[in-house]
């Protein structure tokens, strides 16, 4: 990567989701291996000084004015149809969409339904989806993405970059050509891990990392918690729309002493170290799991619902337990099983670190990373 210049274009300058820690980290490697990696975001977000220290420069979209300075730009979040127009102009092949979410197939973006919340599993069709996107509040609306038939038109020739197996199919699934979709897995952090020590006694201590929004599926969670027959502790690390009524309802079931909201974390390392299993409900068909990946790498079991590309990095009953979809009492079940036998949360939290380091090591990231660049950018 010597030498490259790369562009990433993205929503937010700073850390608002996953997409953010994916970039930010994704830049970390670039630039140790000679590359240098500039930013292009539209609206500022938590910790944006931390976040600016990871590239080499930020620009505004409108300071953008030639693809011809760039060996490279990765296109992280789908902007308006006229602005992807612009980009394509601009950078032709060189631009390559990372399909990050589910913004270019669904205009609702969470890709399940607005009532019953089941995931779809269908291709974009406009009529269909525009009205299933309007069997909802009026005041949703304004979020609902109005141009994916647009958006398709202008990228499903295009090259595309996904993180997992699932995210491919659906490319492919909406129009793309196999030749142009390219998996290449995400690399990960791997903390040094203290030396393994029998489990202490005491509740079993849950760690949930995410946003609280629906979709992240907190609200699924507290069900599961409280169907617990074991003794438990639980810390909520997060924050999002859905806290207050998070909070509320852990209030209600009587569980607000157990529970801790942390509100967001800068750095969940000491969380996840502290923990003795990791949960993942999430609701929508989630495109990859960063955060269950982390875990993973942190040598802890995770509990998740078997959705989107969670298999990607969570083998049932090796490093984790997969349970199916919204089923909280299923997840309760595994829960109270980890907490019953501890050995076993060491011998799935040492499988997790080995299916990571096999699966999310730079070497791999950055092989596949390679096969982006044009032959003549090639050293």
């Amino acid at each position: 990567m010597n030498g490259h210049k790369i562009l990433f274009l993205g929503e937010y300058t700073g850390f608002a989701g996953g997409i953010e820690r994916y970039a930010f980290r994704t830049a970390a490697l670039l630039r140790a291996q000679g590359a240098r990696v500039l930013w292009c975001g539209r609206s500022p977000s938590r910790d944006e000084a931390r976040f600016l220290k990871g590239f080499d420069a930020v620009l505004a979209p409108e300071e953008v004015s030639s693809g011809e300075a760039f060996d490279l730009a990765a296109l992280h979040k789908l902007p308006a149809a006229e602005d992807l127009r612009r980009w394509r102009r601009l950078f032709g092949e060189k631009l390559v969409f990372w399909a990050h979410d589910h913004d270019l197939y669904c205009p609702r973006r969470h890709y399940y339904t607005p009532f019953g919340r089941r995931n779809c599993h269908r291709a974009f069709a406009p009529l269909r989806c525009a009205l299933c996107a309007r069997i909802a509040s009026p005041r949703s609306w304004r979020f609902l993405r109005s141009d994916p038939a647009a958006l398709l038109r202008e990228l499903k020739g295009h090259r595309a970059v996904v993180l997992s197996a699932f995210m491919r199919e659906n490319l492919l699934r909406n129009g793309f050509a196999p030749d142009r979709v390219l998996l290449i897995p995400p690399v990960l952090d791997f903390p040094a891990l203290p030396a393994p020590a029998p489990a202490a006694e005491g509740p079993l201590k849950i760690l949930f990392l995410g946003q609280l929004i629906r979709g992240k599926g907190a609200d699924l969670l507290l069900d599961a918690l409280r169907q617990l027959r074991i003794p438990w502790r639980a810390r909520l690390a997060g924050d999002g729309a859905d806290r207050p009524l998070l909070e509320a309802r852990a209030r209600a079931a009587g569980l607000s002493a157990q529970i801790e909201f942390t509100g967001w974390l800068t750095d969940p390392a000491e969380s996840l170290q502290a923990c003795d299993a990791v949960v993942f409900p999430s609701r929508w068909q989630e495109p990859f799991g960063l955060s269950g990946a982390e875990a993973a790498a942190g040598a802890k079991p995770v509990v998740a619902f078997d959705t989107g590309g969670v298999r990607e990095w969570l083998a049932d009953g090796v490093n984790g337990f997969l349970v199916p979809e919204r089923d909280t009492a299923a997840m309760a079940e595994k829960l109270e099983a980890l907490y019953r036998d501890p050995a076993l949360r060491l011998r799935m939290g040492a499988a997790g670190r080995q299916l990571a380091e096999e699966r999310f090591r730079p070497e791999r990231f950055l092989r596949c990373f390679r096969e982006l660049f044009t032959p003549e950018l090639l050293p």
